[in-house]
């Protein structure tokens, strides 16, 4: 977001960091050292419910799990409870799908991966206090007023995206990759702004439930296990539960949930079978395994996109919409790959 964060200053601001590490305390008022804003610690979610009482904050960042039986998530549900609606930054080693799901459905904009760089630390704070202002007339229709401010919901979406994107280096790009082709097939078949907005936020979503899958399942080079493989395919179940609080994305739910269907009725979560499968989901499928083969994976290496557009078409009809498949490879940005 900004490249250049030491020249600006957050002076008179002040940011609530909430962890029982003292070595990420450190590390996080380094990072945030240049910007000049002023950070209260606490160390436990009850330390951060009594500071809360005593300073008003711009921004929170808390870990996940910390000591005392509760967690960054009970501190999160216990602020949008008392009408402390500031942005909230989860930093965490680990978020759960249950964790994120809450997390999302509460305007959580953005989800740090420990470790993280000074960077994506930097560049999410920013951003929290560039939106600060709109989180201020937020009250009870809290997830309402979310849906509605484009702005700030595109940053949560894009946040979540980079939170499962920083666990293997892969998926965030990927998913960026796969919006765009998404946008590109869902215009070239004339569907309309909206639905074609859709496409983009699918696309950026669709592997959302990799959140809930092991790294050591998820950064493994071998090929899977059965049961690894299990773990793996459940990931379009999870990101539709993760997605689930938020109505307003009810397609981009079928979407996630159905990207891995097959036409001949062979895929998974479900084994849907033809237009069974929502129109979303088979325009994902088609754009998720092109941006897959041309891109370089823990378990094999990218191959030509010339390679990949021919195994489009030879599974054209099995794995693939046929009528789609013919749409997206006539696109030149994809033909021209």
């Amino acid at each position: 977001m900004v490249d250049d964060a030491e020249k600006i200053s957050l002076r008179g601001k002040t940011a609530l960091v909430v962890d029982d590490e003292g070595t990420i305390r450190d590390v996080i008022k380094a990072y945030l050292s240049d910007l000049e804003v002023f950070i209260v610690f606490a160390e436990s979610v009850s330390h951060a419910r009594e500071c809360l009482k005593q300073f008003t904050v711009d921004v929170i960042l808390s870990d996940i799990a910390m000591p005392g039986g509760e967690t960054g998530i009970d501190l999160l549900r216990w602020c949008r409870k008392e009408k402390i609606i500031v942005p909230f930054i989860l930093v965490s080693g680990f978020i759960t799908p249950e964790d994120a799901r809450f997390a999302l459905s509460q305007g959580v904009q953005h989800v740090i991966h420990k470790p993280f760089k000074k960077k994506q630390l930097v560049d999410a704070v920013l951003s929290s206090f560039a939106a600060s202002d709109a989180y201020s007339n937020l009250v009870e229709g809290y997830i309402r007023e979310i849906e509605l401010n484009q702005q700030l919901f595109m940053t949560a979406i894009d946040g979540f995206a980079a939170a499962v994107g920083a666990r293997d280096g892969y998926t965030l790009d990927h998913s960026e990759q796969v919006a765009g082709f998404a946008v590109l097939l869902s215009r070239k078949i004339g569907l309309d702004d909206k639905n074609v907005q859709t496409a983009r936020i699918a696309g950026k979503l669709h592997d959302i439930g990799k959140i809930g899958v092991p790294e050591r399942i998820l950064l493994k080079k071998e090929l899977l296990t059965v049961g690894e493989y299990d773990v793996m395919k459940s990931h379009p179940e999870k990101a539709a539960e993760i997605l689930g609080p938020l109505p307003s994305l009810a397609a981009v739910i079928e979407g996630a949930r159905h990207h891995h269907e097959r036409f001949d009725g062979t895929g998974y979560p479900d084994g849907l079978k033809g237009e069974e499968i929502p129109l979303l989901g088979r325009i994902l499928a088609i754009c998720d395994a092109f941006s897959a083969m041309i891109t370089e994976r823990p378990y094999r290496h990218a191959i030509l996109p010339e390679k990949a557009r021919e195994e489009i078409r030879k599974n054209s009809s099995t794995q693939f919409d046929p009528g789609l498949v013919k749409v997206f490879l006539s696109i030149p940005e994809i033909a021209q790959t």
